[in-house]
């Protein structure tokens, strides 16, 4: 009768489009007896979506939702019974610790490539905050530099594989990018207390000394 171009699924399961009477020879029988999980409807122009779930629910007694309630649903539930937020989670918290580690031993390499620098500074009179804000003003800057380059080469490899392969679907919201600079700045200061320790501890003297 026709041909579809299928969206591809989040899941394995094959998609039939067929009359309801044949639908129920492929579906096995139900505890309930229904084998109708939802009914698509489309309001009239004009008409409100939430107001018309609102009427529907009570003149039914059914769940009736508008899309994006729909997509609120399914979201719930894939968090709340599968293992996706469990991947995902342990992914994320790895990828903070391996960040977190080799930003702290780059930085406190640094400040131990430099502590005649950070001893020159402190014997002409630079405090102990004037250290600690270079470090952090050091740390802060090459970290929205990383920043900036980690999410353009996402964006651009998301923007590209998209036009390669149709049916992936790239979703970047700013609420992903909001929590990835707060992480970025929590990894930098984690990062940085290390150095700044060292810094804090170096003596003037070690200006004058022949090796550091």
């Amino acid at each position: 009768m026709g041909v579809y171009r299928a969206s591809q699924t989040f899941m394995t399961l094959p998609i039939i489009y067929t009359r309801f009477s044949q639908a129920t020879l492929f579906v096995p029988p139900t505890p309930t007896g229904r084998l109708t999980p939802f009914v698509l409807a489309k309001a009239k122009p004009g008409v409100d979506p939430e107001e018309l779930a609102r009427r529907i629910r009570d003149r039914t007694g059914l769940k009736a939702l508008t899309n994006e309630g729909f997509a609120d649903l399914t979201m719930g539930h894939y968090l709340g019974h599968t293992g996706i937020p469990l991947n995902f989670g342990t992914t994320v918290i790895l990828a903070f610790l391996v960040g977190t580690a080799i930003a702290g031993q780059t930085f406190y390499l640094f400040t131990v490539e430099n502590l005649k620098q950070f001893g020159t500074l402190k014997a002409m009179g630079l405090s102990d905050r004037g250290v600690v804000g270079m470090i952090l003003t050091q740390g802060l800057v090459v970290g929205g530099i990383g920043y900036g380059i980690g999410v353009g080469l996402a964006t651009v490899y998301g923007i590209f594989a998209q036009r390669a392969m149709p049916l992936l679907a790239f979703f970047l919201p700013w609420q992903v990018l909001a929590l990835t600079g707060a992480a970025t700045v929590v990894i930098v200061v984690l990062a940085s207390l290390l150095s700044i320790r060292r810094a804090l501890v170096l003596e003037p003297a070690v200006v004058f000394q022949g090796g550091a």
